[in-house]
């Protein structure tokens, strides 16, 4: 697997500026009010913050290395007590309070999944280091209950992250729309996002260590090849040959962690091996997310 998927914001990126740039390429004026650009600004700005925030403090090979060295038998090597990773005050105050660009139930829902993964995270290293002080104390059977209780945390650490996943990609997706309503090459990043998306859905629920979701993957794949069949028909835009260029190259990238997903998934089990393979060789922005 030698191939990369671009950063989706990245690539994006890189197809709006040489879209919107020189040459005689139309130069496109959004038909959406101020107000509405801005608070689809603000929805866009608020899922790059849970990307960010959620990859550093709920990262699945954090989490998994430490459910890895619960499992050990016998003597391991001493380690010492970890702080859940830290988040600043003025990111934990956003997601924990998003703005009235959202509706009411979707601010409500988002504060209760935020709060739920908080608390599931903090609790998650509390039973790690008092699994550590039982280890020492060679009280076998409450370390391994914290083991099993840590598993079922870790789960909900995957679940809430896929919540706040699904709340939010329908409201980006239409924010994104309506900054990009004039811009030619609109259906083009919108199926990247599409696609961008539901890989980082797919590695989440892969990553869960100790159990295999077979059923949920199977969907996932299954929307992913739709979504990439229907990006494939899309037509090219006349005067952007570098960037359907870059498309089709994106394209081809996601056919290939297809490939590489299914073979992991035709294993029956969750693969470290496999899953640190993927999240080198596919750089798709939230992986473990």
């Amino acid at each position: 697997m030698k191939k990369k998927i671009l950063l989706f914001g990245a690539l994006v990126g890189v197809l709006l500026l040489s879209s919107c740039s020189g040459g005689n390429k139309k130069q496109t004026v959004s038909s959406e009010s101020p107000e509405e650009l801005d608070n689809a600004s603000k929805v866009i700005n608020y899922y790059h913050t849970s990307l960010i925030v959620l990859k550093h403090i709920a990262n699945a090979k954090d989490i998994n290395a430490v459910l890895g060295y619960m499992e050990q038998t016998g003597k391991v090597p001493e380690v010492a007590p970890i702080a859940p990773p830290e988040i600043s005050a003025r990111d934990t105050a956003e997601l924990m309070d998003p703005g009235d660009y959202f509706n009411a139930e979707v601010r409500q829902n988002l504060k209760q999944n935020y709060a739920g993964l908080f608390q599931t995270r903090t609790q998650f290293y509390a039973n790690f280091n008092k699994f550590l002080s039982y280890k020492k104390a060679n009280e076998t059977a409450k370390a391994g209950a914290l083991l099993d209780e840590n598993y079922r945390l870790s789960v909900a650490l995957s679940e809430y992250k896929q919540v706040i996943f699904d709340i939010l990609s329908p409201l980006t997706e239409q924010a994104e729309k309506e900054i990009l309503a004039d811009e030619p090459l609109k259906e083009q990043i919108m199926a990247m996002r599409k696609m961008s998306n539901t890989v980082q859905s797919i590695m989440n629920i892969y990553s869960r260590k100790h159990t295999m979701d077979g059923p949920r993957i199977d969907l996932k794949m299954a929307e992913l090849r739709k979504e990439w069949e229907a990006a494939k028909k899309l037509p090219a835009v006349t005067g952007y040959d570098e960037e359907i260029k870059n498309y089709q190259s994106f394209l081809s990238t996601v056919e290939s962690f297809m490939k590489d997903m299914q073979k992991a998934r035709d294993k029956g089990k969750y693969s470290a091996e496999d899953y640190d393979a993927m999240s080198n060789a596919y750089e798709y922005g939230l992986s473990v997310i």
